[in-house]
């Protein structure tokens, strides 16, 4: 799988990516990671999401970048990068839980985390199966090395994505 912070992979990818690339590792997942994502494989996809509204417009100020990368259409995303993978699955809906929620069969989660003191998200892989301390049910950090989030933060949400073969 791919790390947000890739260089290669562009700044608004290396900064507000996560949820994107947690995206991008269920969709490896259901291949079995028999299949990998190339960095100019994730670039196409991301631009491509992009021209179709799946995902937000870069935003930048002057040569600064100030926003992008919000995931507006989960299944787009999913079924996309599926698609150009090679993987034989679709999303067919997805929708926002409470931490507390467990995922059932054909049922993937990317979890919503949050910390004291940080007024972002960061999104990563859940696995789907309660866990003690909690973050054992971080299936992939985007971050390479691991977010802060991750380590001191708590489960937010989830974000619940109804999985077929196809």
């Amino acid at each position: 799988m791919k790390w947000q912070t890739n260089k290669e992979l562009g700044v608004f990818i290396n900064k507000w990516g996560c949820n994107f690339i947690s995206i991008l590792e269920k969709v490896e997942k259901a291949g079995k990671w028999k299949l990998h994502f190339s960095n100019e494989l994730v670039h196409d996809i991301y631009k491509e999401c992009i021209l179709k509204r799946y995902i937000s417009a870069e935003v930048w100020q002057g040569k600064e970048p100030v926003d992008g990368c919000t995931i507006l259409y989960y299944q787009g995303v999913y079924n996309l990068a599926a698609e150009k993978l090679g993987v034989k699955s679709k999303c067919i809906n997805v929708r926002k839980e409470p931490a507390s929620y467990n995922p059932k069969r054909h049922e993937e989660e990317i979890l919503e985390l949050g910390r004291n003191g940080y007024n972002g998200s960061h999104f990563v892989s859940g696995t789907g199966e309660k866990g003690n301390p909690w973050q054992t049910e971080i299936e992939f950090d985007p971050i390479e090395g691991g977010s802060t989030c991750a380590r001191l933060g708590f489960i937010k949400s989830k974000r619940i994505l109804e999985v077929r073969k196809c």
